[in-house]
């Protein structure tokens, strides 16, 4: 049977600010998503019997709800074919955090099933299936640095400097997106807010002076663990923290070489789940 390996990146969100609320429910926004070298791994396996989702380590990620699953359910129903396989998903990236990992994966499976399969499904046609599986999904097919707008499936590739690098925090507990929105809404209007991130963008700031995050304040009020490992980032010497997405992953920016980040760890607490990571100019890697 015809195997393909897959890695597939995490992302940071440098900017997020949402702009209302839709009548669909979900948030108008404008977020400058970056792809970095966090990777989990797919190896996506032909089958001749039902497809298999195997998470070793995380049992409770092989449901019918995974959005690798997903993934494979609109294949098949958009090819017409009857696509079977099974998965074995290596997980690294931190779940619940805001780092895009099961929307990564989601991206990683379908282009994984399209090269596997010589489906021969086009860009707009992927996007259409990765905007129907969720909102960060299709920014894992661009990959790289993209500002997202709409509910982030509006990409558009932008060039900002990746001459930095990142130290990461994993808090260990999940935040729930829903909820930090829904308190969130309670603060909007019925109004839209301009955007002001392509003015940001025509600045020309580095990644540092153009660190915003709407979502920051709420997660912190709700999980105030999250405001602590900020501060303790900043206090550590990083030249600037955020949280990404929702939480409740934050990043410290440090210089580009590794010596900046590895003293930032050292001053850290033991105990704390840390990478040490970079961002990276694309996306998902097929081998």
């Amino acid at each position: 049977m015809r195997s393909i390996r897959v890695r597939t990146p995490a992302k940071i969100n440098l900017f997020l600010r949402v702009l209302g609320r839709r009548s669909d429910g979900y948030h108008e926004l404008e977020t400058l998503f970056q792809a970095v070298d966090l990777h989990d791994e797919l190896v996506i396996k032909e089958s001749a019997e039902a497809s298999t989702l195997d998470v070793p380590g995380f049992p409770d990620l092989e449901t019918g709800e995974n959005l690798v699953l997903k993934a494979v359910r609109w294949v098949s129903e958009k090819t017409g074919r009857r696509i079977s396989v099974d998965i074995r998903l290596t997980k690294r990236i931190p779940i619940a955090g805001g780092l895009g990992g099961g929307s990564s994966d989601a991206a990683a499976a379908l282009k994984g099933m399209c090269e596997l399969f010589h489906l021969g499904l086009t860009p707009d046609e992927l996007l259409e299936g990765a905007t129907s599986i969720g909102a960060d999904v299709p920014f894992f097919l661009v990959g790289g640095t993209a500002m997202g707008e709409g509910i982030g499936e509006r990409l558009t590739p932008v060039d900002v400097s990746l001459e930095y690098g990142l130290v990461l925090v994993d808090p260990g507990f999940p935040v729930s997106t829903a909820t930090v929105f829904r308190e969130l809404s309670r603060s909007l209007t019925g109004q839209t807010r301009p955007g002001k991130l392509r003015d940001v963008l025509r600045e020309g700031l580095e990644p540092a002076e153009m660190l915003h995050n709407d979502l920051q304040p709420v997660s912190e009020r709700l999980y105030p663990k999250i405001a602590g490992i900020r501060t303790t980032l900043e206090n550590a010497g990083v030249d600037a923290a955020l949280m990404s997405g929702s939480g409740s992953a934050i990043f410290g920016l440090t210089q580009p070489d590794s010596a900046h980040a590895e003293r930032v760890k050292e001053r850290l607490p033991d105990h704390w789940k840390v990478f040490l990571t970079r961002p990276v100019g694309e996306g998902i890697l097929i081998d």
